[in-house]
């Protein structure tokens, strides 16, 4: 029988890695791949990539979607973030994202960032 979505939610590769990590030994093959490539290439740790998709919808209007693909990436300039917000619905027009916007975007992943390489440091 086919299984039938009742909702979705978008997530952050950091917030599936979490939720693989908590199931691990029970992981199947295809699983357990889908486990090794977001521990690899996540950026951020969950409760951080959660705080960094809350702040671009409430600060800057985004959707669920769009600041998950953000927080996923972590673009570092205004033209990276202008190719992952084009592929969505709306168009980025230079009046909802002006370059003064999405450089304050880019400041904000960059805080993001910032405090995690000092995290990092600290612990070892």
């Amino acid at each position: 029988m086919p299984r039938k979505i009742i909702s979705s939610t978008p997530l952050t590769i950091s917030e599936v890695a979490e939720l693989l990590s908590a199931k691990k030994e029970e992981l199947t093959p295809l699983q357990l791949r889908v486990y090794n490539y977001v521990t690899t290439f996540t950026k951020l740790p969950a409760e951080k990539a959660r705080m960094l998709v809350k702040e671009l919808q409430e600060k800057f209007g985004l959707e669920s979607e769009e600041a998950c693909q953000i927080a996923n990436i972590c673009p570092r300039d205004v033209n990276e973030i202008r190719a992952i917000l084009s592929g969505y619905r709306r168009l980025v027009s230079s009046i909802l994202f002006s370059d003064q916007k999405l450089s304050e975007i880019v400041q904000t992943i960059e805080s993001y960032l910032r405090e995690e390489a000092d995290a990092n440091q600290v612990h070892e």
